[in-house]
């Protein structure tokens, strides 16, 4: 039988870090949509709606990947801190029916 060991605070530190990850990305989201092409419109006129047209295509795939990034960083530390808890539940769970069985078994 191999071995299996789970170092259940480094989970829950990558968890927290993840999360700090997330609002991070999310506050560069928001900032972007805040930033948008619309201002841009004026600054070139009617002869460059064209390129305010392609930009405002290419800012809204910017911020929806950030909104996408942001989401899954929050869902990976969901996960994880889910992990840690799981894992330390299964410990707990082995070492009280370890201990229950050697009760009965002490002289």
């Amino acid at each position: 039988m191999s071995e299996f060991s789970a170092v259940t605070e480094g989970i829950r530190a990558y968890g927290a870090t993840a999360s700090s990850m997330a609002a991070q990305v999310e506050t560069a989201a928001m900032g972007t949509a805040a930033a948008g092409p619309v201002l841009l419109g004026p600054a070139f006129g009617l002869i460059g709606g064209d390129f305010v047209a392609a930009f405002a295509t290419a800012h809204g795939g910017h911020a929806a990947a950030l909104t996408n990034l942001a989401r899954t960083l929050g869902s990976m530390s969901e996960a994880a801190h889910a992990s840690a808890a799981a894992y330390d539940s299964a410990d707990l769970g082995a070492a009280t029916g370890l201990s229950a069985t050697g009760n009965g078994l002490e002289a």
